[in-house]
């Protein structure tokens, strides 16, 4: 299930353990693929969007777990670009299993990987 909040798209399938992250209304013109991460860019090399591969296993040490990611609340991701390289950081709020409300985790990615502009 796609949902969008924010300016951003994004599921999670539990069965694949795959998580999906993108900009709203961005078209996707290309990807690179980086160990358990596909970055999509846009026409004008701008990042568009992520893919995580056992997402749960990536944010396991953040402590988020399986039935969290089922449910994200929001999603959003930042891309700062630094010499030849881009730290995405992903933002995840999400319901808390532990106690009532909600928790919002941060976690970044660096790739190194060029990124236009």
């Amino acid at each position: 299930m796609n949902i969008k909040k924010k300016g951003f798209v994004w599921d999670y399938s539990k069965k694949s353990d795959i998580l999906n992250i993108h900009k709203a209304g961005r078209k996707v013109d290309g990807s690179a693929e980086f160990e358990d991460f596909t970055i999509d860019f846009d026409g004008e090399g701008q990042v568009a969007g992520i893919e995580i591969a056992y997402a749960s296993e990536f944010l396991s040490d953040a402590g988020i777990q399986k039935e969290q990611l089922a449910k994200i609340k929001e999603a959003e991701i930042a891309v700062n670009k630094r010499n030849n390289y881009a730290v995405i950081w992903i933002k995840l709020s999400l319901p808390n299993l532990s106690e009532p409300g909600e928790a919002i985790v941060e976690k970044k990615v660096t790739l190194p990987v060029p990124i236009i502009n």
